[in-house]
């Protein structure tokens, strides 16, 4: 009789400590990733689309032009309208604001934490690493891990892209909850700064004309600058003391 011998065991797989980096996050579902995916690149798209349009909407339809180009530079020429000619309203300028300044910019913290380990390893598709810099995810990875999510407020109202903050939050271990509040909070605040500035620029205007409102305009723009030249200061003194931005 022949001696009866068990069927040879399929080898167990072992991980190798080199192996690549997964594609994306399992905890996001691929619906949501889809999602977040879509949303992040008509975040990035629409207002390069919308730079052609820029002189037909820039007088009569601002609000149009706010809503594909929510920038700094046309909610303050919406304030110095709503000085001067009395339109178009806050909440108008508001409505513009918010699509693409508030839901555009959390669909990048979606997609950073879908696809934080190649965020981290700095590879990833063409599309990842052109709207994603790498030197500008390091730098707001860097003043996220010394200031935590509350640099999301100072970050809206400086030059920072808040598209990659949020995306820097959602590579790391930043809770959802806060970072969010917090990017809203920042988004509003900015939102009523710049408006507001737009506004005293009109006054300006109105009682002392262009050189009034230019002396205003620079103080502004230098305000800014300073705020900007700040957070990276603290990023640079953050990466020096601890080259893992996200440890």
């Amino acid at each position: 009789m022949a001696e009866h011998t068990d069927p040879p065991s399929e080898p167990t797989s072992v991980p190798r400590p080199d192996a690549p980096p997964r594609r994306v996050d399992p905890a996001i579902s691929d619906s949501l990733r889809r999602l977040a995916v879509g949303a992040a690149v008509a975040r990035y798209a629409v207002p390069l689309l919308a730079l052609p349009l820029i002189p037909l909407l820039v007088t009569d339809r601002l609000p149009v032009l706010i809503l594909l180009r929510p920038t700094k530079d046309f909610l303050l020429l919406g304030g110095g309208q709503l000085r001067v000619l009395g339109e178009p309203s806050v909440l108008v300028l508001l409505a513009a604001y918010l699509p693409l300044m508030l839901f555009g910019v959390w669909a990048f913290y979606a997609v950073g934490r879908a696809y934080r380990d190649q965020l981290r390893a700095g590879t990833g598709p063409d599309w990842l690493r052109r709207t994603i810099p790498q030197d500008k995810l390091e730098i707001a990875q860097a003043v996220l891990a010394k200031r935590g999510p509350a640099i999301a407020i100072l970050g809206r109202l400086a030059a920072l892209p808040p598209t990659v903050i949020a995306a820097a939050a959602g590579a790391s271990d930043v809770d959802t909850r806060r970072f969010l509040a917090a990017d809203a909070v920042g988004a509003l605040a900015s939102f009523g700064m710049v408006v507001a500035a737009g506004y005293a620029l009109g006054r300006a205007w109105e009682a002392g004309g262009i050189w009034l409102t230019a002396v205003g305009l620079v103080l502004f723009v230098a305000l800014i600058a300073l705020l900007t030249r700040w957070l990276r200061a603290e990023a640079n003194a953050h990466r020096t003391a601890d080259p893992v931005p996200d440890a």
